[in-house]
């Protein structure tokens, strides 16, 4: 790794986020009952996003590019209508407005490549902290894959690294979550990233060795544990029902909340309290939870956005983003509120960074092709 990655000022960094994501996911476990004495997770939030902006202003500057433009303007409306919606519904919580804003200014600036690094960095060294419970959590789950997805934008893409880096990080992931989106997405992006490695531009015996690999990986564990897997994807659901397949057993009661939300949809949506309905404090799903929030318009925004963001990272160089993306996008089906903000930090603070500097790399890249065709 490059020296500059070990001055004070990437040390004091890298100890300032290992330190802020720590205590977040201390919290967010509600370790000891911790919960109970802390009134809003806001100012964690805001802590974080100050010292990204404050790394900003003093090493990168604003970029004024046409895409970026069309990005901001976009994100622009549908922050927009999040405001509206909060003032029409009467919710109007100065906090989330804030960190909105902040995130705003960070969309703005051109991200330098050792910011990731050391957010990254900070994200790993603090997922140990994940271990101090004795019992499991989706949430857990879903902030373990998403810093291992965003790691592999500083592990070095060979066989040996990733199997490395991604068998102990699946042996802690058993250990602290039982959630099926979490495993199965973490499986998921696992067999792409080893298919990338092992498919893109290398040689053909390398392919052949590597795609019979795989195949007799994927039927030998069918033949040895198609029942296990079954069970835990499927059946465990099910047999809440009696066995018998209902779509609300198989997402674990989620479908009749989803329901509610999307009968009781209005332009504006119904504020925070939107979901007073349930025991559960949110529709698990980042857009029935927008819906509910924000309401129809939002929500359509909020779907245009993270599409672009989607789509805009799918390139070769933006690969690692892309699965983060990804990553983002499958857990958000059937985990948590919109954005993860408020109940995840790590993951959604380095969703909020990557997709600048996602917009940073494609500016570079096309200001490369622009000087080639000159």
């Amino acid at each position: 790794m490059h020296r500059s990655y070990f001055t004070y000022e990437a040390l004091l960094f890298i100890a300032i986020f290992t330190l802020l994501f720590i205590t977040t996911n201390v919290v967010m476990i509600d370790y000891r009952g911790i919960q109970s004495m802390v009134s809003s997770q806001d100012p964690f939030m805001i802590l974080i996003l100050g010292a990204i902006l404050a790394y900003l202003y003093k090493n990168s500057t604003f970029s004024w590019t046409p895409l970026r433009k069309a990005f901001l303007t976009l994100w622009g409306l549908y922050i927009a209508f999040v405001f509206l919606s909060m003032f029409i519904a009467d919710h109007f919580v100065f906090t989330e407005v804030l960190i909105l804003l902040m995130v705003t200014v960070i969309l703005f600036y051109k991200i330098p490549k050792q910011l990731i690094i050391y957010l990254v960095l900070a994200a790993l060294i603090s997922l140990p902290s994940l271990l101090i419970v004795d019992y499991t959590l989706n949430e857990s789950g879903s902030t373990l894959v998403m810093v291992v997805t965003a790691g592999f934008l500083i592990v070095p893409r060979t066989n040996r690294a990733m199997i490395l880096y991604m068998l102990p990080s699946f042996l802690l992931l058993s250990l602290i979550t039982t959630s099926r989106t979490a495993m199965g997405t973490f499986l998921l992006l696992a067999a792409f990233q080893l298919a990338w490695i092992n498919l893109y531009h290398t040689p053909k015996r390398q392919k052949k060795y590597f795609l019979g690999a795989a195949i007799g990986a994927a039927v030998a564990s069918l033949i040895l544990f198609a029942g296990r897997i079954y069970q835990f994807f499927i059946g465990s659901s099910l047999s809440l029902n009696d066995g018998s397949f209902s779509w609300n057993a198989l997402t674990s009661i989620r479908y009749e909340l989803w329901a509610t939300v999307w009968h009781n949809k209005r332009w504006f949506g119904e504020g925070h309290s939107y979901f007073n309905f349930s025991d559960f404090p949110h529709a698990h799903n980042i857009l029935f939870d927008t819906l509910g929030r924000y309401g129809i318009i939002a929500v359509i925004l909020f779907i245009l956005v993270l599409g672009a963001i989607w789509l805009l990272s799918i390139t070769k160089y933006t690969l690692s983003i892309s699965l983060f993306m990804t990553a983002y996008l499958l857990i958000g089906m059937f985990e948590y509120n919109y954005l993860f903000m408020f109940v995840y930090f790590s993951p959604i603070v380095l969703f909020f960074v990557l997709t600048a500097y996602m917009l940073t790399l494609r500016e570079a890249h096309m200001n490369t092709i622009d000087i080639k065709k000159r």
